[in-house]
């Protein structure tokens, strides 16, 4: 059976892996100074322009050929690097409750000296009014004896499988420039929230509203890896040195380039990906493909019964609350990952589903569930 725990759990993408095999022989500089990782910086800033389809460039200033491009091997060291740039050392950062960054990361951004302040925003993504109710207790950063906010941290993508949509983003960016703050943008599933059918941003909007932002591969068909994308050369100011400093530049750099040179030189079209649209970059491509199954996965489930999705996500995660014992079984039949148990009854699951989830890999679950016999009576 097809593992739903994560969308980590495969090595690349043919199309990544070739080229990786391809360029083995080839010897380049270090640290990323070589031309694959050029051709890869370019190829990123000509997808961000060409789906700029709105003027969103245009309108805030932006001239994508002055993009600083960088590359990472993770997500957590991408955003450790990024936030740690932007803040000084009295400066803090204001995320939802449900931020990566505020759960997941083992305290990455508090080591660096920066707290990280909490909206309460239950949903994954700050609001404005959850922001401005943070600014207000911080008197707006007037306060010396106070941290001062500085930086808000979000993904387009949350951890709830929720999306941010383009006037969302041009809100915070508007608050953000009225406030005197910094917007740091988490895309490590960045193709999988450009690709909900609920979410109407480009990769346009999103460099237009934040200062700084990430393009995920480790989790769309790259083997390892992470673009991180400064538009703010005031915020990035010295970027390298504290990639540097950070342990975050790889010697053998061409690595990470030759990989995002793929997933953006080839299209999704040519890669025969079913969904991609028009001549979009593969890496586009795949959150549609990505997107698509968990939909389709979403069906299958409420189809037996299990209809009480934890969230409302249109993203490549689905969230299940169970009563234990059927949580357990989850586990056991599709490797459905275990991420909370609200209650002393119920479970929530999470099923998720990566640029290799096959069509006959939702169909075995359909089979699995009807072996198992439908039941919605044992969802929580």
């Amino acid at each position: 059976m097809h593992s739903f725990r994560n969308d980590y759990m495969e090595g690349a993408h043919p199309c990544v892996l070739e080229a990786l095999v391809r360029t083995n022989a080839e010897q380049h500089p270090g640290y990323t100074e070589d031309s694959r990782c050029a051709a890869a910086r370019e190829r990123i800033r000509r997808a961000i322009a060409q789906s700029d389809r709105a003027g969103a460039l245009a309108r805030a200033g932006v001239n994508p050929e002055t993009l600083q491009v960088e590359f990472v091997a993770g997500g957590t060291m991408a955003n450790l690097v990024s936030i740690a740039t932007c803040l000084r050392p009295h400066e803090c950062v204001i995320a939802a409750p449900d931020g990566h960054v505020n759960v997941h990361e083992t305290g990455a951004i508090e080591a660096c000296g920066h707290k990280v302040l909490v909206t309460a925003d239950p949903d994954g993504l700050p609001s404005i009014a959850g922001i401005d109710a943070v600014m207000k207790e911080h008197e707006y950063g007037g306060n010396f004896h106070m941290v001062k906010p500085r930086l808000v941290y979000m993904s387009l993508a949350t951890e709830t499988g929720l999306v941010c949509t383009a006037a969302h983003l041009a809100e915070l960016r508007a608050y953000a420039d009225e406030h005197g703050l910094l917007l740091f943008i988490d895309g490590a599933r960045l193709a999988c929230g450009l690709a909900s059918p609920r979410c109407d941003a480009t990769l346009a909007d999103v460099c237009a509203a934040a200062d700084i932002f990430t393009i995920g591969g480790t989790k769309n068909g790259a083997l390892f890896g992470e673009a991180i994308v400064i538009r703010n050369a005031d915020a990035g100011r010295e970027f390298r040195y504290v990639m540097k400093q950070k342990g975050a530049v790889c010697a053998k750099g061409r690595l990470l380039g030759v990989q995002f040179d793929a997933l953006f030189g080839v299209t999704g079209a040519q890669a025969g990906v079913a969904e991609a649209e028009g001549d979009e970059p593969l890496y586009l491509s795949l959150g549609r493909h990505s997107v698509a199954a968990a939909l389709k996965l979403r069906d299958v489930l409420a189809s037996h019964g299990f209809d009480a999705f934890e969230s409302d996500s249109s993203t490549n995660q689905q969230f299940l609350r169970l009563d234990n014992a059927t949580a357990e079984a989850f586990a056991r039949a599709f490797d459905a990952d275990i991420i909370a148990r609200p209650d002393d009854s119920s479970t929530v699951v999470r099923m998720t589903c990566s640029w290799a989830t096959s069509e006959d890999d939702i169909a075995a679950v359909d089979e699995q569930l009807s072996r198992m016999g439908d039941n919605a009576g044992r969802t929580a």
